[in-house]
């Protein structure tokens, strides 16, 4: 059996090196090579990012009346600098308000301006790694008034929702749904964001509120071509 030698060293940080650079193998103490699931190695280098529009006992008020493609209740502005990997989309109904068909979509693409956000709402996303020191380069709005919806490059990544009008303070119907999940490991796909492209997600009810939650990998540019 061929055998390899290697040093076995404590590392701080974790760096990534250019194309066509050499990069050292690492090795566990007992001289095995660590192979990580992509995801969990961004996440211990801190480049997975969670944000949240509504918190505990908060709810955030959600996109008003029928599906409005240029008012966001999330709204990710993607920098010439990174790509984003949108990974998990986590949307729980509070109030649905009177009468009225719930939707629920993500979709990314090119030319979309959001409007203001709400005060109150969270615009900072926590890195997976506090410890890293790393931050995300987006701009994100929450609780957006409405903008420009997108222009080209349109792609819906999720579309669901409850297809029947819906009278309810909250989810009190049998049948209906609350909560709506999305996760790319499920789909099988892994769709690159950026650079200067956006992701927007919209939750539609008459009158409604609830928490949303978003997770994705952000890399450098280069890490994508």
């Amino acid at each position: 059996m061929a055998i390899g030698m290697g040093k076995i060293r404590q590392t701080t940080s974790v760096t990534r090196k250019g194309e066509g650079e050499e990069e050292y193998l690492k090795l566990l103490r007992d001289g095995t090579l660590t192979i990580e699931n992509w995801i969990a190695a961004l996440s211990l280098e801190g480049r997975v990012f969670t944000w949240n529009s509504g918190f505990e006992t908060t709810p955030a008020d959600l996109c008003d009346t029928t599906l409005d493609d240029s008012e966001f209740d999330m709204h990710i502005a993607v920098p010439s600098t990174v790509v984003i990997v949108p990974l998990e989309m986590n949307i729980v109904f509070d109030v649905f308000g009177t009468a009225q068909i719930v939707e629920v979509v993500m979709l990314s693409g090119s030319g979309s301006v959001t409007g203001a956000g709400a005060s109150g709402y969270s615009s900072t996303a926590q890195s997976s790694n506090i410890s890293s020191g790393l931050s995300t380069a987006c701009t994100l709005t929450s609780v957006a008034t409405a903008g420009t919806a997108f222009t080209t490059n349109k792609k819906e990544i999720f579309h669901g929702g409850n297809q029947y009008a819906i009278t309810a303070a909250g989810p009190t119907q049998q049948g209906q749904q609350e909560i709506f999940r999305w996760r790319a490991k499920e789909s099988g796909v892994y769709d690159v964001v950026g650079p200067s492209q956006q992701l927007g997600v919209i939750a539609s009810a008459q009158n409604g509120t609830g928490f949303i939650s978003l997770k994705w990998a952000e890399l450098p540019v280069t890490a994508a071509r």
